[in-house]
């Protein structure tokens, strides 16, 4: 037996699958949560017990407990102690041997690596190293289970994981805003159009066969595509008793951690893989933008830290300019450069008025003529100041906005230029960025990042992908061949996956700001996807498909006769990309980027002179 104290901040199906792997290993279990929890497989969550009193997960009770020593007390006789603290308060009390943030929020809500001296991430958000001393991996695949002793998990994909061959199709999810209402019990057997839920007098439908194999419990609150139930297609009621392969695995990396970081072995047994750097995700550079989420978020990770940052701005623009209104640049206290207004001496000034404004400068709103300087001869309206603790709340709403894929409009009031204010707004019909003078206020829409669907890992996808990622596409690579499906092979990508092009297609999650790019190792495959997507009810704001002129011809004639509408065919950049005389596979991937951008700017509505440079 190993007598040790774990903490575990949540007590959904994955934080329960960890707690059976630690209490079975002889480990004493406290899990704290929400007060009004959010689990969906409630049959296997010790969450349950804040809903009953106690709950039994397989053959282990958790216990609800009123306070600290409630909890000693339970873990004592053997049981999982269940506390509703979500912040953790309790370590200060219990001084753990070990904690485990198993919120699975994909970003870190306050865990630090201070808080017990064993503290692991389980998901997304987590760098080992940084805010946690390793980090385990969820994703289903190779990975899941892994834990990085440096480095990160693979980012969240949004793309629940196959299982019975359905990935998003099983996912239920609340057809409006108001308080989730279930109207059948998980184990239930259900068929496609059955209605399993209601919210505010909306009907939540099963969209597959199978078994109810999660629902969120009555009087939730919930918003319109929140994940509220999930159904399996396996039609294994006894599925919905035990903790899942997935939770397992996690739990059995969890457990390897702590056993390896605590020296509970005896000598520490902390080994680094040889291939680790391979299967490190690279991220996409921060591009200086309020609608990009980690350019946000850096800031306000700074912001929550009690740092101030300098913060200079582009609110309007004259001629030709290397950026445009909205490029953004921040300077932390450590002097660290996030984001861009474009280079050359006009970065040069900004980031010099933004250190003085960091440290306590005036803010300061001028124009700034490059004609004597920069070769472009264009002018800036540049906006420096300083942002602070104040500033916070703004930032974290528009990281959430931009998390969750919502739309927004941020405005900047400078009628007192000695104390600008930013605020948020819902998405307003704004064509792009405006600034007006005569109020002296700034508005731009923000958007999270365009998706971009690569279907097709081969020469040209690899590039693609790199290419993209590096002009603020956030880009999810789908393929067959597992040799070509990895986060080695392409770790500009946010996701990949491996499996069937029909499955890939049929289950990939694509909205109408996304844009499909079609690269397959065959004729067949391209067909099979751009079918599946053509298919779809919300059509993608871009379709492009790599071939002939030939192949494109047969192409349109067979989707037009598997009932593909005329005008959606139509639509299909297909021979793909900007004829640029393009041979190698980099030289198809710069042709493709290139209409990519370019559909894109023209989407924003980019005005005269914006958008048109090489």
């Amino acid at each position: 037996m190993i007598e040790m104290l774990v903490v575990i901040r949540g007590a959904g199906d994955i934080a329960s699958g960890i707690a059976l792997r630690l209490h079975r290993a002889g480990m004493r279990v406290v899990m704290c949560d929400l007060a009004v929890p959010t689990s969906i497989r409630r049959t296997v969550c010790f969450s349950e017990a804040i809903r009953l009193g106690e709950t039994l997960v397989e053959d282990v009770r958790g216990m609800l407990c009123g306070n600290v020593e409630a909890a000693r007390a339970a873990v004592a006789a053997g049981d999982v102690a269940v506390l509703v603290d979500p912040k953790a308060a309790c370590v200060r009390d219990l001084a753990p041997d070990a904690l485990v943030d198993a919120i699975l929020a994909k970003r870190n809500l306050g865990t630090t690596r201070d808080m017990a001296p064993v503290v692991i991430g389980v998901g997304p958000g987590f760098t080992a190293r940084q805010d946690c001393d390793a980090a385990v991996e969820t994703m289903r695949g190779h990975y899941l289970g892994r834990v990085y002793y440096e480095g990160s998990p693979i980012p969240n994909t949004a793309v629940p994981g196959l299982i019975g061959g359905y990935a998003g199709e099983r996912v239920m999810r609340a057809p409006a805003d108001g308080v989730f209402e279930p109207c059948v019990e998980i184990g239930a057997q259900v068929k496609a159009g059955d209605v399993c839920a209601t919210v505010a007098g909306e009907p939540m439908c099963a969209t597959i066969d199978g078994v109810v194999r999660g629902l969120l419990q009555a009087g939730v609150p919930v918003r319109a595509g929140m994940k509220s139930g999930d159904v399996d297609p396996r039609c294994h009621p006894e599925y919905i008793e035990s903790s899942s392969d997935k939770a397992l695995a996690v739990g059995g990396g969890v457990l390897e951690a702590i056993l390896s970081l605590s020296g509970a072995l005896g000598e520490k047994n902390v080994r680094v893989p040889d291939d680790f750097a391979e299967k490190t995700v690279q991220t996409a550079p921060l591009n200086g933008s309020l609608s990009d989420a980690g350019f946000v978020s850096a800031i306000a990770d700074e912001l929550a830290a009690g740092r101030r940052v300098g913060f200079a701005s582009l609110l309007a623009t004259r001629g030709s300019m290397p950026r445009h209104e909205g490029a953004r640049l921040a300077v932390t206290e450590k002097d660290r450069l996030l984001g861009t207004v474009g280079g050359g001496a006009i970065e040069r000034l900004a980031i010099e008025r933004a250190r003085a404004a960091r440290d306590g400068g005036s803010p300061s709103l001028a124009w700034y003529r490059t004609g004597d300087e920069m070769a472009c001869g264009g002018d800036a309206l540049l906006a420096v100041r300083s942002l602070t603790a104040d500033d916070l709340p703004v930032l974290l709403a528009l990281r959430d906005a931009l998390e969750h894929d919502e739309s927004a409009s941020v405005t900047e009031r400078w009628s007192d230029p000695a104390a600008p204010t930013l605020e948020l707004a819902p998405a307003a019909r704004l064509a792009g960025p405006t600034w007006d003078d005569a109020r002296a206020t700034y508005r731009e829409p923000v958007a999270a990042p365009s998706r971009l669907h690569v279907f097709g890992a081969g020469h040209v996808g690899a590039a693609l992908v790199a290419m993209a990622s590096a002009v603020g596409f956030e880009c999810h690579v789908y393929d067959d061949r597992p040799e070509l499906a990895t986060s080695a092979n392409l770790p500009a990508a946010t996701s990949v996956t491996c499996g069937a092009f029909d499955e890939l297609a049929a289950g990939a999650v694509i909205g109408p700001r996304d844009s499909v790019v079609v690269l397959t190792h065959g004729h067949a495959h391209d067909e099979t996807v751009l079918l599946a997507v053509l298919s779809r009810d919300v059509q993608p704001a871009y379709v492009g498909c790599i071939g002939s002129a030939r192949k494109a011809a047969l192409a349109r004639e067979h989707l037009v006769a598997a009932g593909v509408p005329q005008e959606r065919v139509d639509a299909v950049a297909m021979p793909i990309g900007l004829a640029i005389g393009a041979v190698t596979p980099a030289e198809i991937a710069l042709a493709i980027v290139a209409q990519l951008v370019r559909r894109r700017v023209e989407r924003r509505g980019a005005g005269p002179g914006k958008g048109e440079r090489a």
